[in-house]
């Protein structure tokens, strides 16, 4: 039965981006999308309630078509950190390509609103991705780069958005894998001439704190903020009486991702909670963690005092 339903939600989601990527969202009937599915409209109103809550999984299914395979690339072993970076890129352009016609309707009905009704949710999803640039930038560079990550987040977005640009302009003789590579060609460019050139930053330090700490009580850390601190531990805590550390460093990067996405899968996150309860030397973190996520998934505490107890 859960097979069932979920062929149906993947259909009934399909089936409306194509009729959203023709003649945009606020144009396409629930009862156009019904007929197309070849179910009645009582049928879908089953799956979905409404449909903001259609378009929200949408939006959904975008992301996570976009997120799996760049996750797998962050877990690779045998690539380098610049490799994984050039990697994502390209693996970000690939799916921007494929679902150009979707995501190009849906920006000029956003353009035509003035904006206004982004959603919340996407709106928040700055301060994770800043978080993540930063580490990136952090394990490239060095930690000298950091006071810049500002000037080279809006250089890295810009460029993104000039490609995915071309991409939709669809007159562009430009391959995604250039695109790709230039990215990182001149992030390394810039990120050095700031190095050599010492000069005071155009995004400073309180305004980078502003958009870190956005939606979040700046009292406390951040989820992402206490994964890099339990990163940086593993990475440097000796081996004996734990387990082979890129266990968890995985696990770490696992988590990072799922908390970059607006709705993080809690069967994940208690999955690798669970690894992580392994290694004593983060626990600490890893408590404070329970308490930010705890509201969202109830079971976590439990979870986390029986793995105390072991």
């Amino acid at each position: 039965m859960a097979d069932k339903n979920a062929n149906r939600q993947e259909l009934i989601i399909k089936t409306a981006m194509q009729l959203f990527a023709v003649k945009g969202s606020s144009s396409t009937s629930m009862q156009e999308i019904a007929e197309l599915c070849g179910i009645s409209k009582g049928s879908l109103y089953l799956v979905f309630k409404s449909k903001e809550e259609l378009e929200r999984s949408i939006y959904m299914h975008c992301l996570r078509m976009i997120h799996d395979p760049l996750q797998r690339e962050e877990l690779q072993s045998r690539t380098s950190p610049r490799e994984k970076l050039r990697n994502q890129v390209e693996i970000l352009l690939t799916h921007v390509y494929e679902l150009r016609e979707f995501l190009q309707r849906q920006f000029q009905e956003l353009a035509g609103k003035g904006g206004n009704e982004v959603p919340e949710w996407i709106r928040k999803a700055g301060a994770p991705l800043v978080l993540w640039f930063q580490n990136k930038l952090n394990i490239l560079y060095g930690p000298q780069i950091l006071p810049y990550t500002g000037d080279l987040f809006l250089f890295a977005d810009g460029m993104l958005h000039a490609f995915i640009r071309l991409i939709f302009g669809q007159e562009s003789q430009v391959a995604i894998s250039r695109m790709a590579d230039h990215l990182v060609d001149l992030l390394d460019i810039v990120a050095q001439g700031l190095l050599t050139g010492r000069q005071e930053p155009l995004i400073t330090a309180a305004v980078l704190e502003s958009w870190l700490s956005g939606h979040e009580d700046s009292r406390r850390r951040s989820p992402l903020q206490l994964i890099k601190e339990m990163r940086n531990t593993l990475s440097g805590a000796p081996s004996a009486g734990q387990p082979d550390a890129d266990v968890g460093l995985d696990s770490l990067s696992i988590l990072e991702s799922e908390f970059l996405m607006p709705e993080p899968r809690k069967a994940i996150i208690r999955g690798m909670i669970a690894n992580l309860q392994a290694y004593p030397a983060v626990q600490g973190e890893l408590e404070a963690l329970q308490k930010l996520v705890s509201p969202y998934i109830p079971n976590s505490c439990a979870f986390l005092e029986r793995g105390a107890e072991t």
